[in-house]
């Protein structure tokens, strides 16, 4: 089944660009249940100058979400203040300490695995150990996660090549629905002693992607090439 939902962020400094994923809404477009999961916003921004007010407005935004997926619906009920429209409303408006994204979709068995499965993938993940990831880890998680969405999992194509002007593009994995390529994902990790050397195999994709833009690549797939044009 298809769920909408909108994942939730934080801007911990005041000036900052930074944010940092706090939780996720998720709402069945059929029946209008939902569901939310977030985070201890106090615990999680400890170097935080904000952190206090983040928890406040934080505590308001999740009481509106209650009142709105509450079976009691208020009189002056209209778009604005469904959960939809309230959503809607406040991920294109709010650019203040507390951020909502704009919607998305995901499939999953059932709302309760959406939301967890959101936020495990998106916003909750594992305390961080003193041991660095290799780069081959990174991409058997990044392939996990696209497995664990039903149809994502049947148009991902692992270890993708793409030809791009007698060159090859080699892939973490490509998303493939019927003759059209959606994505391309290579992963890279930024946890080296060397860094020198991840940013020489950034350049040459970021090389390679530009030269992809104008010139087209194929993608072998099922016996066949899939063009790719931008």
């Amino acid at each position: 089944m298809q769920f909408d939902y909108w994942t939730v962020r934080a801007v911990p400094q005041p000036m900052g660009i930074t944010t940092i994923g706090v939780g996720v809404v998720v709402l069945d477009p059929r029946t209008g249940e939902s569901q939310f999961k977030f985070k201890d916003a106090h615990r999680t921004l400890t170097d935080s100058d904000n952190r206090d007010a983040i928890k406040h407005a934080l505590q308001n935004f999740k009481n509106e979400l209650e009142q709105l997926s509450a079976p009691t619906e208020p009189l002056y009920l209209g778009d604005r203040y469904s959960l939809r429209g309230y959503l809607t409303f406040v991920s294109s408006h709010w650019m203040n300490i507390i951020q909502v994204d704009q919607v998305k979709s995901m499939d999953a068995a059932n709302i309760s695995e959406a939301t967890q499965l959101l936020f495990d993938t998106l916003i909750g993940g594992q305390a961080q150990s003193g041991v660095k990831p290799g780069v081959r880890q990174l991409k058997r998680e990044i392939r996990t996660v696209y497995r664990s969405f039903p149809e994502l999992g049947k148009a991902t194509v692992p270890d993708a090549d793409v030809s791009v002007a007698r060159r090859e593009l080699d892939l973490n994995l490509a998303v493939v629905r019927e003759d059209t390529v959606l994505e391309l994902n290579q992963a890279f990790n930024f946890q080296v002693d060397n860094p020198a050397t991840t940013r020489s195999h950034i350049d040459s994709w970021t090389l390679k992607i530009d030269k992809l833009w104008q010139a087209g690549g194929k993608l072998p797939h099922q016996d066949s090439l899939i063009a790719i044009s931008c």
